[in-house]
């Protein structure tokens, strides 16, 4: 590991020192742009928001960035979600399924215009769901078979089976709906014109978006004229931003960065637990992995009331299952599970394992069991975990090599069967009912993000049982049978739960953070 922190270190500093200079010419830009198109009066306020995060825009496609488009309000959804996390009218008024709901009605509001002034109609948002389901995502899981038009208001999707959670699955940001104006003959997306408060100016990827307000948008007006977003991918970076731009809300900082910003008089924090968990994915099919005794210790040798604390600073942040504590109806009765190195050396040993004069713990060969671990640094905090959990090991006799690099790394190796264990935070919440992630991920062997070679039947037929209940109670048992499961057999391992910080200045008021990570909440915004 020491050969791994010396050149990240140095590495760090120069691309902090290239970073921030680059950030900084994009934020006179901005700034420049923004004076000349926004003419503040003492009446209007605030006039500019700028989001501040690590995540790139790697292409115009739904598919890669409709997460940051959705966050952004560019485009929206039929179906939307409040904070509770419960779903609620957005372009679509309701909805209504046949009695075996396998063929869903969708009401759409009749004021709706995309930014270039044409009106959202049924046959538009047909065309953009049928895009969407024609790639790879979401919306391949939820068993649709046709997506129709019945008039200019109302659009109908027939399923191939009955599925009750369907309307959630619409939620998700690959769903979101464009103007026919936006795709090319290919079904390729080539500019984004959506139905959002804000309406895209300038994208650059993979670093900026430009925004103005869309004066004739159906919902909620935003009050300030102008919200930007810019990419950075490092932690130091963001929080030089949230001290010099009073216009930004900077997001994803680490631990330090959030104590020394807390010092600032003109800045607050706004902090927030979501629905996503900070795990570890291992390919069960590896030898050791495949072992449930060497699952279980790795499991049990984790501190993650210290995580939790001293990396995170956060209480109560124990990940003693899969789902945090927003999802009540999929949590079990799980006790918490101390560290203690000595039982877990005694039950590997009671296992079969033996240990070696060193202490190190030995595989069927005879030599030391050891591992690759691959994170990345977009969330500060993902290498930190790492360092200690690679500590924590050590104690039970196994050696393990820290690798940090982009995010991509974790999919590209599940698909390469390369990967043997990658460490990252993955949101629960994207489909609001965790049913769409936990289908895509941990069903029949999983996905990118899930599972690696690990299924379970009986869990893959709770999930099927689970398509087609309607009674709340029953459903509840399925669920919870799902999280015992996982619970049990440790395809993957929960470590903490996740809070999101926001930093901004004082001046910005009703900056709110959505527990789902759904949306930015930009029309909220005032100034003091």
């Amino acid at each position: 590991m020491k050969k791994f922190l010396i050149p990240f270190a140095i590495g760090g500093i120069v691309a902090l020192a290239v970073e921030y200079f680059q950030g900084n010419s994009t934020e006179t830009a901005v700034k420049a742009s923004t004076e000349s198109t926004v003419k503040a009066t003492e009446n209007q306020g605030l006039t500019l928001a700028t989001v501040v995060a690590p995540w790139e825009i790697n292409s115009l496609d739904p598919n890669q960035t409709g997460v940051i488009f959705q966050r952004m309000n560019l485009a929206e959804t039929l179906v939307e979600a409040n904070l509770q996390g419960e779903l609620v009218p957005s372009l679509a008024t309701s909805w209504s399924s046949n009695e075996n709901a396998t063929i869903w009605r969708f009401n759409l509001r009749s004021d709706v215009k995309f930014h270039n002034g044409k009106p959202l109609t049924a046959e538009s948002v047909a065309k953009s769901l049928n895009i969407a389901l024609a790639k790879p995502g979401i919306l391949q899981k939820a068993f649709i078979k046709d997506i129709r038009a019945t008039d200019a208001h109302h659009i109908e999707i027939e399923l191939t089976k009955p599925f009750v959670p369907f309307p959630a699955f619409l939620t998700h940001y690959t769903a979101i709906i464009l103007a026919d104006e936006s795709y090319n003959e290919k079904g390729e997306v080539t500019q984004v014109i959506g139905t959002g408060a804000f309406k895209a100016a300038k994208i650059e990827a993979p670093q900026k978006i430009e925004t103005v307000r869309f004066d004739e948008y159906w919902g909620e007006k935003p009050q300030i004229a102008q919200a930007n977003y810019l990419a950075s991918s490092r932690s130091e970076t963001r929080m030089l931003m949230a001290q010099s731009d009073k216009s930004s809300l900077v997001f994803n900082l680490d631990t330090a960065s959030v104590e020394r910003l807390k010092n600032d008089p003109n800045l607050y924090l706004t902090s927030v637990s979501i629905a996503r968990t900070i795990q570890l994915k291992m390919d069960v099919a590896k030898p050791f992995f495949n072992d449930l005794a060497i699952r279980q210790a790795l499991s049990d040798a984790i501190n993650r009331k210290s995580i939790a604390e001293s990396v995170l600073k956060i209480e109560d942040g124990v990940a003693d299952q899969i789902l945090p504590k927003a999802f009540a109806e999929w949590r079990i009765d799980a006790k918490e599970r101390t560290a203690d190195i000595a039982k877990i050396k005694e039950n590997l040993t009671a296992s079969g394992y033996q240990f070696n004069a060193e202490g190190k713990l030995l595989n069927q060969e005879g030599k030391p069991f050891s591992f690759t671990l691959r994170t990345f640094s977009d969330r500060p905090e993902l290498p930190i975990i790492a360092t200690i959990l690679q500590a924590q090991w050590k104690q039970i006799g196994i050696d393990v090599n820290v690798s940090v690099g982009n995010f991509s790394e974790i999919p590209a190796g599940h698909q390469d069967g390369s990967l043997e264990m990658a460490l990252y935070a993955l949101n629960y919440g994207k489909t609001l009912d965790p049913f769409g992630v936990i289908v895509q991920d941990f069903a029949k062997n999983g996905s990118d993000w899930g599972v690696m070679n690990w299924s379970n039947p009986t869990l893959d037929n709770a999930l099927q049982q689970l398509e087609t209940e309607r009674d709340p109670q029953k459903a509840k048992a399925l669920k919870q049978t799902v999280s015992q499961i996982i619970h049990d057999e440790l395809p993957i391992i929960p470590v903490v739960y996740y809070q999101q910080n926001v930093v901004a200045h004082k001046e910005i008021k009703n900056v709110t953070v959505d527990p789902f990570e759904r949306r930015f909440f930009l029309e909220k915004l005032t100034q003091n």
